[in-house]
This record gives C-alpha cells, sequence and structure tokens, in this order.
C-alpha cells in the first residue's frame, strides 16, 4: 500500500474489524521508524505463531521488488482449500510464483513437501532459507538459496552466492529478489533429460559393413538394483536380467530409432548364446556385435558419446562438476518475461 494508504488505514482499522490470519486476534497497522508498514498484534495477545522482525523485513523486501515490477503481489496468501500458505505469491499473466523466506530451521523434506504442494497448484516456488543444509546440492526442480540475516543493526538481507576467487558473492535481497522474477537467476547443471532412463552410446564400428555406429552399451538412470545396477546403470548385456526394463526398453525401440538411425538395436542372442546376454546389432547390416569383451571404462559417463532417453530426446553427458544456481545483478534479460 501507499504511505497514504496506508495511514487511512490507520485512520479506520478499529470498524475494518483487522484480524491475523495465525490466530484469528486483532491487529494493529503500524509504520516502523525506517518505513517499514506491517500490521502487529495487539498488546497482550497470546499468539504461538508470532513472526519474527527480520521474516516481516525480508517478506516486505521480496513483495516490494514485485511491486516495483508491476507484478500483482499478494503477502501470506493462502489456497482456497489451505493446503498452501505463501509468504510472497506474485502473479503475471503467464506464470505465478511463491516466495518464502524460511528463517527458522525445518527439515528438507518439509521443504520439498511444500515444494510440491505448489506445483500440484501449478506454482513455482523459490526459498530464501536462513541457515546451511548439509549435502544440500542444487536441483532444478527446488530453487533453494541461502539467506543471510544478520541480526546486529539495520537489518539488510542478503542472498549469499557461488564464491568467485573463494569469496562468496552476496546479493542483497531486493536486487536478489528483482533478478529471480526477471529470469535473471539460472540453473547450471545436466539438462533435465540426464535424469530419464536413456540408452548411453559409445562412438564405434561395424565390424562387417565398417559404418559409422553408435554402439549401446547401457542403460542409465534406470531404478538401482544391488547386483545388476547399483547406481542406476545397467550394462546393455544384462539388460535380459531386469525384466520390467528390458520391457521398457522394448516399447521404447521405435522412439529410439526413430531419433537416431545408427543406434544399435539390443537382442537375445541364440539359446545356446544366452549366457553371455544381450547383443548389439549393427543399424545397416545387422550383424551382431557381442557386448562381453567392452572396457568397463565404456560404462562411465566420461566415455559416452549421447545418451538417449527412452521416449527419444538426445542428451550429452555433463562435464563431472557440481550444480550450482547463477545470476547477474546488472544484465538486461527482458523484463518480466519469465521467472525462475
Amino acid at each position: 500500500m501507499s504511505p497514504a494508504a496506508w495511514e487511512d488505514l490507520k485512520a479506520d482499522y478499529r470498524e475494518r474489524g483487522l484480524t491475523a490470519p495465525c490466530c484469528g486476534a486483532p491487529v494493529v497497522p503500524v509504520r516502523s521508524p525506517t518505513g517499514w508498514q506491517f500490521f502487529r498484534h495487539r498488546p497482550n495477545t497470546g499468539c504461538d505463531l508470532r513472526e519474527s522482525v527480520a521474516h516481516i523485513v525480508c517478506k516486505s523486501i521480496m513483495a516490494r521488488a514485485a511491486a516495483r515490477l508491476g507484478l500483482e503481489v499478494t503477502t501470506e496468501a493462502r489456497a482456497d482449500d489451505g493446503t498452501w500458505v505463501a509468504d510472497v505469491l506474485v502473479r503475471h499473466p503467464n506464470w505465478t510464483v511463491a516466495l518464502e523466506a524460511q528463517l527458522s530451521r525445518i527439515p528438507l523434506a518439509a521443504i520439498e513437501e511444500r515444494q510440491e504442494r505448489y506445483r500440484e497448484a501449478g506454482i513455482r516456488g523459490a526459498w530464501l532459507v536462513g541457515y546451511d543444509i548439509a549435502r544440500l546440492e542444487a536441483r532444478r526442480d527446488l530453487p533453494l538459496f541461502r539467506l543471510e540475516v544478520k541480526r546486529t543493526g539495520r537489518l539488510e538481507p542478503a542472498v549469499i552466492g557461488p564464491a568467485t576467487d573463494g569469496t562468496p558473492a552476496r546479493t542483497y535481497l531486493g536486487p536478489f529478489a528483482e533478478a529471480l522474477l526477471t529470469g535473471r537467476v539460472r540453473f547450471e547443471g545436466p539438462p533435465p533429460q540426464a535424469s530419464m532412463p536413456s540408452v548411453a552410446t559409445v562412438p564405434s564400428v561395424c565390424w562387417k559393413c565398417r559404418r559409422d555406429i553408435d554402439l549401446a552399451v547401457a542403460l542409465v538412470n534406470v531404478p538401482a538394483h544391488a547386483m545388476f545396477a547399483p547406481h542406476g546403470v545397467l550394462p546393455a548385456r544384462d539388460l535380459g536380467k531386469l525384466p520390467g526394463i528390458l520391457a521398457a526398453y522394448r516399447d521404447a525401440i521405435p522412439a529410439l530409432h526413430g531419433a537416431c538411425g545408427s543406434l544399435t538395436p539390443l537382442r537375445r542372442p541364440p539359446p545356446a548364446r544366452l549366457a553371455l546376454g544381450m547383443r548389439a546389432h549393427c543399424p545397416w547390416c545387422d550383424a551382431p556385435i557381442s557386448l562381453q569383451g567392452l572396457p568397463e571404462t565404456s560404462l562411465r559417463p566420461g566415455r559416452w558419446l549421447r545418451c538417449w532417453t527412452l521416449a527419444g530426446e538426445a542428451w550429452t553427458p555433463p562435464e563431472p562438476r557440481a550444480s550450482r544456481w547463477t545470476w547477474s545483478g546488472s544484465a538486461d534479460w527482458g523484463g518480466h518475461r519469465r521467472a525462475i
């Protein structure tokens, strides 16, 4: 609200019957010495869900950043069925984003559960977390950022970013929220397809017709199996030992070979050679290719040329580095066309 509208509210709030959504108790609109406008419980109100000043400041900063971009903003927005409550809900004609300032420590599983509720409602969620989470890796499906709120002196929350020259970058929460809502916060990591069940290939040459082929050597991102696929990587020769994965592969054959004509299909050998496992076949001359003598290094991501999801989408194994979120505070990415 504008300062003038806030003063009008302060003049007649008693007649409006304003109450807090957390406990239903009456509230009073106030303005802090530094200009923050917020509602305070009336004196002597018993409420176990009082917000800290730091939390109020973080919400206000994010809401103001969204308002500066001309976006529709609601604080403490609630689903009609009560399944979610957002600190700051930002609406654009093409998307909706919930911004959460999580300063009190909760389990990561609780954040994931709330993120899933947002996803089911068609809302993207972004989390500004005021504490460290051990062994947390950046994830595309869970935009989560480390928020630093110094409790002494003036509150100026800042987001801690990837280190440059060994020193973590700090961006004040307001500019960061604007960057987040204008598409200037980017995820650097494997493509989405890299988590889907896929066929991994290495470059090879058919021993018979001498044509180039993409030799299928493994199925990756499959359900882990203690013996045959302990890390979700199943050697192609062992495909017949897991009937469920074999059935999924057979269903995918038309899509795979429609997308990659040089990909070798996998088939069972004649009954007398079943013990040797699956064989590849040249897509040009149908010559059988044994998968028994392949070096173990061919089952490592660094040796794969390409991978193909079972839907026929190609992806390239990424370089072995940690995923991360990055952002720029100055580059112009074209207004608020998209968020996170």
